[in-house]
C-alpha cells in the first residue's frame, strides 16, 4: 500500500457546534463571543445619577409638605374639639368649658355641672403660640378657658399655632364654632 497524503477538506466559515447546536463556531473551531444580556457599568451609573438628581430635587418639597401636614392636622384637631364642645353643650344642655393648655399643647373639654366622658386631645409637632378670646387679653402661656353655654354659643376666639420653622397658622372660631383657618406661611 502506498501512502498518499490527503489534504483535509476546508471547513466552512461558520459551522454548528456538535455539542451545542445553538452555538456557532468560527472556522477555527473557537466559539464566537456572544453579547450577554445585562447592563453595562456606564448604564448603571447613569441610572444612579438620574435617581440621585430626582431625589435631591424632590426632598425639599417633601419635607415642606410634611411640615404643612403637621400644621393642618393640629388646626383640624382644634376646630374639631371646638365643635365637639359646642355639640356637648347643646346635647347635655349644660355649660361646657374648652380648656387650652398652651404649655403642654393639651386641649380638654370639661363641665362643672354635668358628667361628660373624658375628652382630651394633644396638639403635637406644633406649639400653641397664643389664644385670644373676644373681650379678654391674649394668653400666651398657661391655660385659657373658652366657655360654651347651653345654647351652644361661645365668645369668638383666635388660636395661633407655630411650628419649629416659624410658620404660623391662625384659627378664627366664631360664636357658632364655625372656623376660618388662615395660613400665614403662604
Amino acid at each position: 500500500m502506498k501512502y498518499v497524503p490527503t489534504v483535509p477538506a476546508a471547513r466552512p466559515a461558520r459551522m454548528i457546534s456538535p455539542i451545542n447546536p445553538c452555538r456557532r463556531e468560527h472556522g477555527s473551531g473557537a466559539p464566537v463571543a456572544r453579547r450577554r444580556a445585562g447592563f453595562t457599568l456606564v448604564e448603571l451609573l447613569l441610572v444612579v445619577v438620574l435617581v440621585t438628581i430626582v431625589v435631591g430635587v424632590t426632598t425639599p418639597y417633601f419635607v415642606r409638605s410634611m411640615r404643612g401636614h403637621r400644621m393642618r392636622t393640629a388646626g383640624r384637631t382644634l376646630v374639631t374639639v371646638a365643635r365637639y364642645a359646642r355639640s356637648m353643650a347643646v346635647l347635655k344642655q349644660a355649660d361646657i368649658d374648652l380648656v387650652l393648655n398652651l404649655d403642654t399643647g393639651q386641649v380638654d373639654v370639661t363641665s362643672s355641672n354635668t358628667v361628660l366622658p373624658a375628652f382630651t386631645r394633644a396638639v403635637e409637632g406644633v406649639r400653641m403660640q397664643s389664644v385670644q378670646v373676644e373681650g379678654a387679653d391674649p394668653v400666651q402661656e398657661g391655660q385659657c378657658l373658652v366657655p360654651y353655654r347651653r345654647n351652644g354659643l361661645c365668645r369668638p376666639f383666635v388660636i395661633k399655632l407655630e411650628d419649629t420653622h416659624g410658620s404660623i397658622l391662625e384659627i378664627k372660631v366664631d360664636a357658632f364654632s364655625s372656623a376660618r383657618v388662615i395660613d400665614h406661611d403662604q
